[in-house]
């Protein structure tokens, strides 16, 4: 296979991994994400592979010998990888057995330990090649990410070191080049049926034949399973959210039940004198403790994020010192919560429970002997089905 026809058949390949895009495992919808896309952690979307099919070793004289009693040899590989992106991935695996050549000179040649003497004969090699692949996923560069896509299609470029063991004992060690194109076709949420088709390019003097041209090549194709360890998936970054404007109102909200309970109490402070002197003779009143009313309190998050900024800080520690100092016997719901259109399950239980205990270890710092009642929603859209970062909050309620 020439580059040319290499690069003709990305292409084919591309044009077919559009049309296939939209594609799902047993009909199930679902939805396709173009980026950014979150940064995924280190051990996140790693995989491992093992295959086996057969190489073809192309050299100067192997058109002499029969294609397939004599040129195809036996192939196995295995490779770790990640993907860094939806698109692009990186792989480092060894890819060997064997591979069949075929020698023919009138004269010795002297570095080739394939065969001894002038004449012809046939080569058999011990091939090794370790090599690092560069992977491009062109179904999710075009067609958008799906997690359920059954057909994905990546093209690649590798380097790395191939070495054989000749029949005399000699070892002949080149720096190689592979491009190839690796197929994925998704049959298991984690388990993928792989077919890996490459074209590698080495040194003439690979074989221990080096009269002719400057460079020898070897193509090998290879049917295999690839397992996807988790996490698996990919999502969609968001923009942060700012919410000053949020606390802000808080602010002034809280201001304004703080003088509306201010003016509650001095008028209740006036009715109960006014009942006092209606009773006459040496009665004095004593003004009795007047209670805040406490409305529900809410401290909003940031996408994937449980820490407080100073200014939220202050807002917990107003709340706490005014309405919940007034209403000791009360018990205090504090609800923590995630929004349920982001991130798992677990991790949003995780993170609602995390926010959690930043609002209560605020509460606890104030001082007080507090009646309170914790409740983790995790991933939810109780507090708005429209706006998912409303829903990214803890209430004191």
């Amino acid at each position: 296979m020439t580059m040319k026809k290499f690069f003709l058949t990305v292409a084919i390949c591309a044009v077919a991994a559009a049309s296939v895009n939209a594609q799902v495992i047993k009909g199930a919808e679902a939805q396709t994400l173009r980026g950014p896309y979150e940064t995924n952690r280190l051990f996140d979307n790693v995989f491992i592979g093992a295959a086996g099919g057969v190489n073809l070793y192309q050299g100067e004289n192997d058109h002499e010998i029969d294609f397939f009693k004599e040129r195809i040899a036996p192939a196995v590989q295995g490779y770790i990888g990640k993907w860094v992106t939806p698109s692009v991935g990186i792989r480092l695996g060894y890819y060997g057995i064997k591979a069949n050549g075929w020698f023919q000179s009138t004269t010795p040649l002297p570095n080739n330990g394939y065969v001894d003497g002038p004449g012809s004969g046939k080569q058999k090699m011990g091939l090794n090649y370790v090599r690092g692949d560069l992977m491009w996923n062109i179904s999710n560069a075009i067609g958008g990410y799906r997690s359920d896509r059954f057909w994905d299609i990546a093209p690649y470029l590798g380097a790395g070191v191939m070495w054989n063991k000749k029949v005399a004992g000699k070892h002949d060690t080149e720096l190689a080049v592979t491009a190839g194109i690796y197929n994925m076709f998704r049959v298991a949420k984690a388990l993928d049926i792989t077919l890996d088709v490459n074209q590698s390019v080495v040194n003439q003097r690979f074989d221990g034949d080096a009269r002719a041209r400057r460079r020898e090549f070897v193509a090998s194709a290879s049917l295999g399973l690839a397992y996807q360890f988790k996490n698996r998936e990919f999502s969609r970054a968001h923009a942060p959210v700012d919410v000053t404007p949020y606390n802000n109102k808080i602010k002034d909200l809280n201001k304004l039940l703080q003088d509306a309970n201010d003016l509650n109490k001095k008028l209740q402070d006036e009715l109960e004198a006014e009942k006092a002197k209606k009773k006459g003779g040496e009665t004095v009143y004593v003004p009795g403790e007047t209670k805040l009313v406490p409305s529900p309190f809410a401290v909003y998050f940031p996408l994937g994020k449980s820490t407080l900024t100073d200014s939220q800080k202050a807002s917990i520690k107003y709340f706490v010192e005014n309405a919940m100092a007034s209403n000791k016997d009360r018990t205090f719901e504090i609800v923590g919560a995630a929004d349920s259109a982001t991130g798992t399950p677990k991790i949003n239980d995780k993170l609602g429970q995390a926010r959690l205990d930043a609002v209560l270890n605020v509460i606890k710092a104030c001082g007080g002997n507090y009646k309170i009642a914790e409740k983790n929603l995790g991933g939810t859209d109780e507090f708005s089905k429209t706006d998912n970062k409303l829903n990214r909050v803890v209430v004191i309620k």
